[in-house]
């Protein structure tokens, strides 16, 4: 088989990276020597076989022999002796060491001891070159072996082939070369003794603390002088530290590993692709340690006696500290080494790598394979080498989505948007449609590469997974092998065992090669940045992938930095934003944070009664408000306090300028989670046309604010029932039915704009959380839903997870055909469509069928309808400064709206519901959301369909009939009699998930992770499209900036808890439907009560016989605090050993108490940026003439 792979091809030229993700090779040292330019790849190294020179020499003989009349087998044996005498007197030569580090003074090394450095071609024969002190070869130029100086004879007959024999012996010289080099880069690694002189202090005044004196004194410029040619002598010795560290672990690597003691064959060396680094023999090695050993020497007594001259630059006026010089310059040899060492460890890792990889291939070999044994083993490296190749490929591909920076091969995708730009630019287009075309084109190519780039990922993982399978068949097929032969048996144990650890061996080098690779996203750019983790604000909004770029729709002014904060969504946390509190409001939180806790703490112990100290408790409560202060005032760290200021200076100056161009809005989208930019006269025209179209709303032209009616209106009915005769509610009920006058105000009307279809239709909200009779609709919708849900339960679903359910035992029970159609029904406009007086007769009726003796609970029927008008009469609001009643329908943000919309769509549906019944097929509805099932003509259906919109003018329908629908978030189809499902995600919707750099503890983002992958196996039918939706779920995470190592654990330790590994890592179809049914059926829904399950659980005991007695649960004690970055992330550890060291001692009640800190988070972007709430003044308007003792009554 032949392998083109080669693991250890990639060690000797270390990639680096461009500023797009592009991998080159790094200069060889012949490319070094020969100016040759760089040949740029964008994928793993080839190995390029150099072509060989001619030898004209020969070829000149070659015809002289001819001419003679030789004929071309005497030709050819002479040429076979002369090669045969050849390699006898090779054989009998030493060989020597040729000089790595030089052995004159350093003042004429070129690279970093010379400024002047000179290139020189390397000549053909070194033989008859003479010693030149003034030029030295380059560490890249130098080799392990030295040339014989001694001429040697040639014969008139030999010569050509002489000379063909040495140029031979050339190739193997250089195929022996110890590359010193071998991750150097086209510059040198001591650049740092190259900086100009200002350079050079700014560089030590970094690298060592308290260098005024010595900064002072470097201003005469012998002294700087002094102190470079110091520097540069001392850097010369700790590199030739590390040459020995390098060139001793390299001896005791070939020790430890036998690379001396056992070695290959060529051949075999060439079969299984490795590097051998071992061919210089250990005579030779020990003589070039002992050179390096003397070169140290003598360049250590250089530096002490140009620590001697030091005393020359001592004056008077200009004097300074020995000791402390020499620990400066100290400090920055090392400093300026830094890379250099780094490179260093490298090579020791790869000559480490490449001992260990010949030791376990001479093992495989100890065990005398067969010639097809050994075939299936080199198979099996190979499928391993390529499959750590492709995993390298799918992690590299999730870095560039990670920083956000995809590779430059797909820059292409952005070639029409220049084209879109010229025509945009015509001045037939205004502003806002040219803003708004322009913006959509940017996502359009955006999301085409972050397509492409989950594309190439899926590809890649596939390698992974077929690679991996492709080995591990190979394997099985050689055990068998081996088991038919006797002779072998034996050696099955010991064969495969050898072979899997050169696998294991494999897999970790890769690992480390990855690690190496991706650290190259940090370095220095070819595009003049500093890393490759810029800020977002230093990103392209548009020609970046970014996981929720606001939709804008209207011509702004807002800049690159703060469009990138915006998308990073509504749930944004900003971080530390108590930092930014005047000191009074600072204060205030602090307080209000003590007194929350301390509070719970003190009533958790009197309710419980437990035998606290009086001074324990005053003790506990001095420590914690000390903590707490403490934790808010304490400096946060240099990195978070920058990215700190920096958002809170971007939140600031857009809130500006939203408060100047109030022609622009920002709102939040309807479903997908972005920010949304519009125009106000374009919100205002939709807004009116809404109202027009719906008729549901009425202004009150009079201007007087109807807060006052409303109050009084709820009081009223209220003190009405609660003080009747016979109270038709109880005091309890009163008391939470009563409004808080403290509290008390009108709703106001907002809309939230619905980009993902054509024209950005509004949906209207009505935010009334305080509004007079809020408190009624809350009590009324919690008394009529759970009726409600047990009654309707068999025809509404409660979630897609639910429909799932109902499809998947749908399929069970044999109705499922090939010819089933599905159908999803749309409702337009439900809650302020419905007529006012139709849903109160309902709702009559509603309750007077489920009544108990003319009773819901303890209310009568005509109470329940009362309360119910009461709060469809007060529904009022402000929009747009003006005061509006609604007189049709009810409030979207209501709670009892849903409850009076269900109930009567409940009615409007029973006769699909009987049609679908006797039919077997399915119905059930999801608010204003519709799905059945039918295997009936679509003609049928349709007929049923238009019959059921003429039912009710105020119920109007849309449909859509398909063997494939989507219905909330769920994707199903029918594919010839076999359902199956997906999660479903709207073209428009962005891939969303709260941002990992969010203010947020880190467990939320964990239980971010493990919620995706829940929903994810519930909804996916089948292995393959659950792995596609895994993708997606990692794609979305990458893009929110969660690093893809934390990804990885979170998703590994999610299949470990359900013990289904094999899914993650084989796709293993059988396991993933058993873990499908498991966590479908482990689903909670609302509709399971609790009680249900423990009478359940109780019976089942009792019929076999053994009850057990239930633990005593253990009593919880909650505490909710302001969670922030910085100090403020250790509150919950201090609060446990404050605890702990108060309340938890010997004998204490409050030991077994299970401590549960909660948090409560920062406001989010879009309470900081959003405002769509009138003013106070407009809200809580209240008409003097309604007396306060009205009110009280």
């Amino acid at each position: 088989m032949n392998m083109n792979t080669n693991i250890n091809t990639e060690t000797i030229k270390t990639p680096s990276q461009d500023a797009q993700g592009r991998w080159y090779d790094l200069l060889s040292p012949t490319q070094v020597l020969t100016g040759q330019e760089q040949t740029t790849t964008t994928t793993s190294i080839s190995n390029i076989k150099k072509k060989q020179p001619r030898n004209r020499k020969l070829q000149r003989y070659c015809r002289k022999l001819r001419k003679q009349g030789l004929d071309e087998a005497t030709i050819l044996m002479y040429k076979r002796s002369n090669q045969l005498e050849q390699q006898q007197q090779h054989q009998t030569e030493d060989v020597e060491m040729e000089e790595i580090i030089p052995l004159n003074d350093t003042m004429t090394l070129p690279g970093p001891y010379n400024p002047q450095r000179k290139i020189m071609k390397r000549k053909r024969d070194e033989s008859t070159k003479q010693d030149d002190t003034s030029i030295i070869k380059s560490l890249s130029q130098l080799s392990m072996k030295e040339n014989s100086k001694k001429k040697k004879k040639r014969s008139s007959s030999s010569s050509k082939v002489q000379e063909q024999e040495n140029q031979q012996q050339d190739k193997e010289n250089e195929e022996n070369l110890i590359q010193v080099n071998d991750n150097k880069q086209t510059t040198s690694l001591h650049y740092y003794l190259n900086a100009t002189d200002k350079k050079f202090k700014q560089m030590l005044k970094a690298a060592f603390i308290g260098v005024k004196d010595i900064l002072q004194w470097c201003k005469s410029k012998d002294n700087l002088h002094y102190l470079r040619e110091h520097t540069r002598l001392v850097d010369r010795v700790h590199y030739l530290k590390l040459e020995e560290d390098l060139w001793e672990n390299y001896t005791i690597y070939g020790e430890t590993y036998h690379c001396w003691t056992s070695p290959l064959s060529k051949t075999i060396i060439k079969d299984n692709k490795l590097e051998s680094d071992y061919k210089i023999s250990k005579k030779s090695m020990i003589k070039y340690q002992e050179r390096i050993k003397q070169q140290q020497q003598e360049a250590e007594e250089q530096v002490e006696k140009h620590a001697l001259l030091l005393k020359d630059y001592q004056q008077q006026d200009s004097s300074i500290d020995e000791q402390h010089l020499w620990a400066a310059i100290l400090a920055l040899v090392r400093k300026g080494q830094h890379k250099l060492s780094e490179n260093y460890e490298h090579r020791k890792k790869y000559f480490k790598n490449s001992a260990k990889d010949y030791s376990f291939v001479k093992a495989c070999y100890d065990c005398q394979p067969t010639q097809d044994e050994i075939m299936s083993m080199q198979v099996i490296w190979q499928a391993t080498i390529n499959e750590c190749k492709s995993q390298q490929n799918v992690d590299i591909l999730k870095q560039h989505l990670f920083i956000k920076r995809i590779p430059k091969s797909l820059d292409y995708l952005d070639q029409s948007f220049s084209n879109v730009e010229n025509k945009l630019s015509k001045p037939i287009y205004n502003d806002n449609i040219r803003t708004t075309i322009s913006t959509r084109h940017k996502k359009i190519i955006a999301q085409n590469k972050c397509d492409l780039m989950t594309l190439y990922i899926s590809m890649a993982e596939a390698a992974v997974r077929g690679y991996h399978q492709y080995g591990e068949n190979e394997k099985k097929k050689l055990v068998n092998r081996m088991k038919q032969d006797p002779l072998r048996q034996e050696f099955i144990e010991q064969f495969i065992q050898a072979i899997e650890q050169r696998q294991k061996h494999i897999r970790q080098y890769m690992e480390y090669l990855t690690k190496r690779r991706i650290h190259f996203f940090y370095h220095r750019s070819d595009d003049r940045r500093h890393k490759w983790d810029r800020r977002s604000y230093h990103l392209n909004l548009y020609w970046d992938i970014l996981p929720s770029s606001p939709i804008i729709e209207v011509s702004i002014k807002l800049t690159p930095e703060q469009l990138a904060l915006l998308s990073r969504g509504p749930k944004y946390v900003p971080p530390c934003q108590s930092r930014f509190y005047k000191k009074e409001a600072k204060d205030k939180i602090i307080q209000e944070e003590y007194k929350n806790i301390i509070t719970k703490v003190t009533e958790f112990i009197r309710q419980h009664t437990y035998c606290v100290s009086e001074k324990r408790i005053n003790e506990f409560s001095t420590d914690l408000k000390n903590l707490i202060q403490r934790l808010y005032t304490k400096k946060l760290s240099r990195k978070l306090s920058v990215r700190a200021k920096r958002e809170h200076k971007l939140i600031t100056s857009i809130r500006r300028y939203l408060h100047k161009y109030r022609q622009v809005i920002l709102r939040r989208t309807d479903k997908s989670k972005v920010f949304h930019l519009g125009d106000a006269n374009d919100y205002q025209r939709k807004v009116l046309e809404y109202m027009q179209e719906t008729e549901a709303y009425e202004e009150i032209t009079s201007g007087i604010s109807p807060l006052a009616a409303n109050l009084q209106q709820v009081i009223s009915l209220l003190n009405l029932l609660y003080h009747a005769e016979k109270p038709l509610i109880s005091k309890k009920q009163y008391e939470a039915m009563y409004p808080k006058e403290n509290t008390i105000e009108l709703g106001h009307l907002y809309f939230l704009p619905k980009p993902h279809k054509i024209g950005t239709p509004l949906r209207p909200i009505v935010a009334a959380i305080h509004a007079p009779a809020i408190l009624v609709s809350k009590y009324l919708d919690n008394l009529l839903r759970p009726i409600f849900n047990r009654i309707a339960r068999k025809t509404i679903y409660i979630d897609s997870i639910d429909l799932v359910k109902h499809l998947e035992k749908y399929q069970k029970e044999g109705h499922l055909l090939s010819t089933t159609k599905f159908i999803t029904v749309d409702v337009k406009n439900l809650y302020t469509m419905i007529p006012r007086g139709g849903a109160l007769d309902a709702l009559h009726r509603f309750c007077t069928k489920h009544a108990t003796e003319k009773k819901i609970g303890n209310l009568t029927v005509n109470t329940i309808i009362r309360l119910a008008c009461l709060v469809l009469d007060t529904n009022c609001f402000v929009f747009d400064n003006k005061y509006y009643k609604q007189i049709r329908g009810g409030a979207m943000g209501s709670p009892f709206t849903m409850t009076l919309a269900n109930i009567y769509m409940y009615e409007w549906e029973q006769s699909l519901i009987q049609h679908q019944q006797e039919r077997n097929e399915l119905y059930g509805r999801y608010i204003d959301d519709i799905f059945m099932t039918s295997n009936e003509p679509v003609e049928t259906i349709t007929a049923l369909l238009d019959r059921e919109n003429e039912k009710d003018p105020n119920i109007r329908i849309s449909y859509n009939i398909h063997d494939s629908v989507e219905f909330l978030d769920v994707f199903i189809e029918n594919i010839q009699g076999q359902l199956k499902t997906s999660v479903f995600r709207k073209p428009a919707a962005e891939p969303y998930i709260l941002p990992y750099t969010s203010d947020h503890p880190r467990h939320i983002h964990s239980n971010t992770i493990q919620t995706a992958l829940l929903r994810g196996v519930r909804l996916c039918s089948d292995i393959e499209t659950f792995d596609q939706e895994r993708l997606n779920i990692e794609i979305a995470l990458l893009l929110n900036g969660y690093p893809p190592k934390f990804i990885s654990h979170h998703f590994k330790q999610f299949f470990k808890n359900y013990n289904a590994s094999s899914i993650y890592q084989d796709l293993h179809a059988e396991t993933y439907q058993q873990l499908h049914l498991q966590l479908l059926n482990e689903s909670i829904t609302t509709d399971q009560v609790p009680q249900q399950l423990e009478q359940q659980q109780l019976g089942q005991e009792i019929n076999n016989g053994c009850i057990k007695t239930k633990p005593k649960k253990q009593i919880e004690l909650i505490i909710h605090y302001r969670y922030e970055s910085g100090p403020l992330k250790k509150f919950s550890r201090e609060f446990r050993k404050l605890w702990e060291k108060h309340f938890c001692y010997e004998n204490s009640s409050l030991n077994n108490i299970r401590l549960i800190l909660s948090t409560r988070s920062n406001k989010t972007l879009e309470t900081l940026l959003v405002n769509k709430k009138p003013r106070r003044t407009l809200l809580r308007n209240i008409d003097p003439n309604i007396s306060t003792t009205t009110m009280e009554t």
